[in-house]
């Protein structure tokens, strides 16, 4: 991390956390879009950026990969929590229109109302696995290398490339079936 910003982090300086914040929170914020974390995403940035002010910090040259797998982690467990939510208020709009004779309203999907940059890739992006999902994030929208990914997602070299080339291979060809050409 340069300039010892983590060692700074470290010692408790508000500079340095605010320096920090401002250098990777969009990342952050990208990465956990991506995981599909489209309404929730300002809880989850928020979320990342306090573990990572309340930890005791690995040494500088482990920091990034510990950085990168506290996002992903955390967007793994928002998405549990989120899973749980709909499942529960999908129940009990069953119970309801089960009591009320089918007049009950349709439910409305959080992640209908969410709007990306581009709706094709986001929507191709959600056809992935979470690991594949993941990969692409933590490569075109981090810049990570693929070392520093397979350190994040505490898997080996083999598997990131893999991952990230079946990944490809499946937003190219859903993306040709909806009509776009432009190479990924």
């Amino acid at each position: 991390m340069p300039g010892g910003l983590a060692a700074r982090m470290g010692r408790a300086q508000p500079e340095a956390r605010a320096e920090f914040f401002r250098r990777y929170a969009p990342q952050v914020r990208r990465i956990l879009f991506l995981q599909g974390l489209c309404d929730e995403v300002d809880d989850a940035v928020q979320e990342v950026f306090i573990k990572v002010f309340r930890a005791d910090l690995p040494a500088e040259e482990r920091f990034l990969a510990w950085f990168y797998r506290l996002i992903l982690n955390t967007g793994r467990d928002q998405g549990r929590r989120r899973k749980t939510r709909r499942g529960l208020v999908e129940r009990l709009e069953q119970l309801a229109a089960e009591r009320s004779a089918g007049t009950a309203s349709p439910s409305m999907d959080p992640a209908q109302h969410a709007t990306a940059a581009d709706p094709a890739l986001r929507a191709a992006l959600d056809q992935l696995t979470p690991d594949f999902r993941e990969t692409v994030a933590l490569r075109f929208f981090a810049d990570l290398s693929l070392e520093s990914i397979a350190a994040a997602q505490d898997v080996p070299l083999g598997t990131v490339k893999s991952r990230l080339h079946t990944a490809l291979a499946r937003l190219r060809q859903v993306l040709t079936e909806a009509g776009y050409d432009r190479e990924i």
